[in-house]
This record gives C-alpha cells, structure tokens and sequence, in this order.
C-alpha cells in the first residue's frame, strides 16, 4: 500500500517518532523538498532520514563536528568552506542560518 504524505505530515511524522530534536521545522520542510525532488516515490523512513542526515545550528558548527577533515586544507573564506563540503556530499543552507547535510560521506 502506498500512502502520499504531504510535507505537514512529513514534518509531523518526526514528532510522532520522538525524532523531533533530530531536525528544526525548517530543517525537515528543507529536506521534504530535497527528497521530493530527488524522487517523488520515496519511502519514508524517519529513522533512516535521522541516519542519513544532520543539521547543524550554523556553519562553525559543522566545521567543528568535522574538523579532522578540514585539517591541512588552507580555505580563504567560509565559502570556500561550504564548496568543500558541497564537493563531498548533499548540503542545504537553511534561511536560518542553519546547515543539513548528508552525513554519510
């Protein structure tokens, strides 16, 4: 059976798993859109989502979650920064300040 889910129900189904700290609102609207997109047919599968992807609060956050990569590499800017980790995996920069990205990479 196949159920369509809205991104309301896809925003809500995180609360119904005791996942909702895992992502901001804005973070799960964020990441609706990008599975959407990706492929209309997904299944969804909160914890896997949860597995799959991490939010950090701004930038400094990620690149200190993720220091041990950024070590010897020289960056002129934070956005030399964010083209690193867009080399390497999803990114989505939240109107917030906040980052997700794929953190299997």
């Amino acid at each position: 059976m196949i159920k369509t889910i809205t991104e309301w129900d896809f925003v809500n189904s995180f609360d119904e798993m005791n996942r909702s700290e895992n992502f901001s609102v804005e973070g799960r609207k964020a990441l609706f859109e990008l599975l959407e997109e990706v492929n209309p047919d997904f299944e969804l599968d909160v914890i896997a989502i949860c597995c799959e992807f991490s939010e950090y609060e701004d930038l400094n956050e990620l690149k200190q979650e993720y220091s041990h990569l950024l070590e010897g590499e020289e960056f002129e800017d934070d956005d030399e920064v964010l083209d690193f980790f867009m080399g390497e995996t999803t990114l989505i920069q939240l109107k917030g300040g906040g980052i997700i990205i794929n953190s299997n990479f």
